[in-house]
Parts: C-alpha cells; sequence; structure tokens
C-alpha cells in the first residue's frame, strides 16, 4: 500500500494513543466482556429452558471450538493490522470502506441496546436478588423502579466516562479490580456447592420459599414437571441427553457469552506485542470461560440437579404460580440462599463485578471507533481530539457516553422493546458476519498482500491454507448457524419485526451517510476520502 496523499487525507500523522496494554489486559478485557458471570446466569437460566435435555458440556464445547477458529480470526486481523478501532479498520481496508463502516456502525446500533439492557442487568438480577435475599427488599424495589434505574444508571455513566477518560491506566486497574472480585465470586460458589449436600440445598431453599408463599423444592418440581407434559408434552424428569443434536439448540446461549472475546482488537492500537498479546489473551479468555462453566454445570447438578433447573427455568419462564420469588432463579441466588449473611454479600458483590463494567465497555471502544472514522474524515474533527495529558480520545468518550445515558432511561421506561434481539442480529449480519469474511479474503486481496506478508500471521498455515482463512470460514459457520437459531426459534426472539425494520434504517441510513460525508469532503474541502481507505492509518 502506498503513502501517497497521507499528510492531505488524514486528520493527522499521529494518533496520540500509547500502547500499554500487555496479555493480561487483554485477557481479562475479552473476559470480562463475555462476562463470564453473567452469561452463565443466561446459560443456566435459559439453556434448561430452550434446550430442556440438551447437554450443557456438549453445547458449550462445540461453541468454544467454533469460537477459537473465530478468536483466531479476530486475533490474526488485528495483529495484521494493529490499529485501535476494531473491525472498521481492518474491514475498511480489506472489503470496502462501506462494509468496514457499516460493521462498526451495526456495532453502534447494537451497543446502543446493551448500553442500556446490560446496565441494568446490574440491578436485576443482580442487587435485586442480594438485596431480597439479605432482607433489605425496600432496596430491591427501589433499583428495578424507572426511577431508581434512572438514578443508579446515571451513576454508572459518570464512573465509567470518567474512567474512559483517564486513559488506559485507569481501564486496567478497573477491569482488573472487576475480574478479581468476579474470580471470587466463582470460588466461594464452588467452595459452597463442594462443601454442602443437596440435602441442605433443598432444606435453604424451602424455608426462603416460605417467606415468599412460593412452592417448596418438591412441590416446584411436581407442579412444573405436570405442566411441561400436558402443556409441552416434555417426558420428564428431565436429564442431561449426550446426543450432540440435542445440544446443537444450545450454541446461543452458550455463544451469548462466547462470541464476545473479540472486543479486546478495539485497543490493538494501544497494545504492546500485538500478536501475542491478542493470541494468548483472546484464545485464553475463551477457555477460562469455558472451563468455569463446566465446573459450575457439575456442582450445580450435584447440588441442585438439573431436573430443578429445567423446573425452575419453566416455572419463572412461563410464569407458574409455584414459583413467587420476586427475582429470577440464578446459579448465583442458589449460592446465596444456603450461604452466611457474610458470605452473601461477597457473592452478590462478585455477580455485580461481571457486569459493572459493561457500560465502560461501550464507551472506551465506541471512542476509538470514532476516533477512527475522524482519522479517515467520516466523522467531525472534534471525535478525533485526543488528550495530550489522558491519550484518550475525550469528546469522543462524552459522546458515546452521553448517547448510551439515553438507551438507559429508554430502557428503564420501555424495556421489552430495547431488550429484543436487536441487539444481537445486528452485530452478527455486519460485525461479526464482515469480519470473518475479511478473514477468509485478507490473504488473497492484492492490496492487502505486503501488509499480510509482512505480519506474522502469514507464517501460520495448515498446508498450503492460510489459517486465518480457515479460521474465517469456521467463524462463519458458527455465525451462521447462531443467525439460524435466532430467526427461526421464537424463543431466541424469532422474526422480532421492529428489531428487523430499526436494523434495516441503520444501515440504509449508514449507506447515505457514507455518501453524504464523501461528497461534502470533496465538494467543499477538497478531499477525497477514498485515498485514506488505500493504506492503513496513522499510529
Amino acid at each position: 500500500m502506498n503513502s501517497k496523499g497521507k499528510e492531505r487525507v488524514f486528520l493527522r500523522e499521529a494518533t496520540g494513543l500509547v500502547r500499554e496494554a500487555n496479555w493480561v489486559d487483554i485477557l481479562i478485557f475479552a473476559a470480562l466482556n463475555m462476562s463470564v458471570g453473567l452469561s452463565a446466569w443466561w446459560l443456566f437460566l435459559w439453556g434448561p429452558y430452550i434446550a430442556p435435555g440438551g447437554n450443557l458440556y456438549i453445547g458449550v464445547l462445540i461453541t468454544l471450538v467454533m469460537m477459537i477458529f473465530g478468536g483466531l480470526a479476530w486475533a490474526f486481523l488485528a495483529s495484521i493490522v494493529p490499529r485501535s478501532g476494531g473491525e472498521y479498520v481492518f474491514n475498511s481496508r480489506i472489503l470496502h470502506p462501506i462494509l468496514g463502516l457499516m460493521s462498526s456502525w451495526g456495532w453502534i446500533v447494537a451497543n446502543f441496546a446493551w448500553m442500556g439492557t446490560l446496565t441494568a442487568y446490574i440491578f436485576d438480577p443482580g442487587l435485586t436478588t442480594t438485596f431480597h435475599l439479605v432482607g433489605m427488599s425496600e432496596a430491591a424495589e427501589f433499583v428495578v423502579s424507572p426511577i431508581g434505574l434512572i438514578i443508579c444508571g446515571a451513576i454508572v455513566v459518570i464512573i465509567s466516562v470518567v474512567i474512559a477518560i483517564l486513559g488506559l491506566k485507569a481501564f486496567r486497574v478497573f477491569q482488573t479490580i472487576c475480574f478479581a472480585v468476579g474470580v471470587i465470586m466463582f470460588f466461594a460458589i464452588w467452595a459452597l456447592f463442594s462443601v454442602y449436600s443437596k440435602a441442605d440445598f433443598v432444606n435453604a431453599w424451602n424455608n426462603v420459599a416460605a417467606n415468599y408463599r412460593s412452592a417448596d423444592y418438591h412441590t416446584l418440581m411436581q407442579q412444573t414437571f405436570q405442566y411441561l407434559e400436558t402443556t409441552y408434552g416434555i417426558k420428564t424428569p428431565v436429564y442431561q441427553s449426550w446426543n450432540v443434536v440435542d445440544a446443537l439448540p444450545l450454541l446461543p446461549v452458550a455463544g451469548w457469552g462466547l462470541i464476545y472475546p473479540y472486543i479486546a482488537t478495539y485497543i490493538a492500537g494501544e497494545t504492546k506485542r500485538v500478536e501475542r498479546s491478542m493470541l494468548i489473551g483472546i484464545i485464553g479468555s475463551l477457555v477460562f470461560c469455558a472451563v468455569a462453566w463446566w465446573i459450575t454445570t457439575a456442582l450445580l447438578e450435584r447440588i441442585v440437579g438439573y431436573d430443578f433447573l429445567v423446573a425452575t427455568s419453566y416455572a419463572y419462564g412461563d410464569g407458574l404460580e409455584c414459583y413467587a420469588f420476586p427475582f429470577p432463579p440464578s446459579y448465583f441466588g442458589f449460592a446465596i440462599i444456603m450461604a452466611p449473611t457474610w458470605l452473601k454479600w461477597l457473592i452478590g458483590i462478585g455477580f455485580v463485578a461481571w457486569v459493572l463494567y459493561y457500560f465502560l465497555y461501550s464507551v472506551f471502544p465506541g471512542a476509538r471507533i470514532l476516533l477512527a472514522w475522524s482519522f479517515d474524515r467520516l466523522a467531525p474533527a472534534a471525535l478525533g481530539d485526543v488528550s495530550e495529558k489522558f491519550h484518550t480520545p475525550v469528546k469522543a468518550s462524552i459522546f458515546i457516553g452521553a448517547l448510551g445515558m439515553i438507551a438507559v432511561i429508554w430502557y428503564a421506561l420501555a424495556p421489552a422493546y430495547l431488550a429484543s434481539y436487536i441487539a444481537m442480529i445486528p452485530q452478527i449480519v455486519t460485525c461479526f458476519m464482515l469480519t470473518s469474511i475479511a478473514a477468509m479474503i485478507v490473504p488473497f486481496r492484492k492490496k492487502m498482500r505486503s501488509v499480510y506478508d509482512a505480519s506474522p500471521v502469514s507464517k501460520y498455515k495448515i498446508g498450503p491454507i492460510p489459517l486465518i482463512t480457515i479460521s474465517g470460514i469456521i467463524y462463519f459457520i458458527l455465525l451462521v448457524t447462531l443467525l439460524y437459531y435466532f430467526i427461526i426459534n421464537p424463543l431466541y426472539g424469532g422474526w422480532n419485526i421492529p428489531s428487523l425494520i430499526v436494523a434495516a434504517i441503520a444501515y440504509i441510513t449508514c449507506v447515505i451517510y457514507y455518501f453524504a460525508v464523501k461528497y461534502y469532503r470533496k465538494k467543499k474541502e477538497g478531499i477525497d476520502i477514498s485515498l485514506a481507505f488505500k493504506e492503513l492509518p496513522p499510529e
């Protein structure tokens, strides 16, 4: 790629970002974005509901194996194009500027929804479960009320934006604390589930259930199993099958966590020894997540029973009277029920730690996307400003934070709409799928050949075929499978027409925006922005 016209086209000659992150930071960043703790709640609550009898071990294993190739695709692309800004930078160079913009545009659309939805998860199920089980019912009710969500959400927004502005050092400290507290939560839960017996859990459940006038352990299973047989024709009791086909519907549930380590690539331009850091961090985080889930699955089967997971998921999911708890069933809630008071708090805070950083994880990468757009003249120059003191895009961080605050308020007032699969479909069909295609073809793109050959990624091959190409293909197959289940299965959202309409409008707007900016830059400023995409942006 030649450098002709670089100084004239790009915003400036250097981003102002500094390489400070290492492989440990990348591993933590990736593991937290998968939210090993939050996505475990999703797995154990909705996995048995969506695929009763589907083997959780196998569902996680299949997703893990395929996503390791997806992780390789992202890590390799970040090594070939080691710049901050995620898929926008390499997709705009490898595929086409419009596709690069569309992939990151899809990320922005999805994360608008995530900023509202995932911030709310701090409070429900996180704090509301904990507050109720330590006897603070009024506090539990407040944090899930609209005004409570807005006030508490605003606090999270302010903290997140401040950390994003302070820069990578503050970011690294904050995420390390969240990760450490979250891991301690898992160790505490595993210890409880190892020391206590199933009889201990049944007694603890029955005592708490009586306080909420909910069914005891055996009554809940009996009534729910009768409901399952008469309503769905499901044979009970339900056991985990070792049939691989039965586990396939679990892929989107496992994927809700495992497909998200990619986020670490958004700070590739701020990472030391990018190839090593990305490979160890992204792949290591995937293995860590799966192992944590498998251990938790085994201990849940021991202390709670898989049939009870099925019963509580349907009793809660279908709103049966036998489940009268004012919070959803959860693996960490099962542990809190048995724990002494001090340990209840530790487990509850540990779960919150697995969600607390999520708003920051939209602001920090989102600001890098806007910075990358600005450098290519696709966004106002102000969004490309980087503080000389903090080495962060301050204005872009504030902009994303303000956008996120709107999402928090929206979720507080209309959660059902914002929480739809509008957050999943745009990411899969643009951000993820376009990246998988870029990984497939990058070794064969003439304009990228010199960059690819000069990168360490070019040495990885299976026979004559580049490993990045193989990784892209397997990743694409996983994404198509996930998309298939999201669309055909009504339990995953199915054909959610409002979501699809909003996504379609977003992408049409994206294309219009690209050509409008291109015309404006050429006509008013004499800048041909297409020249920027013929080379890598400045570091």
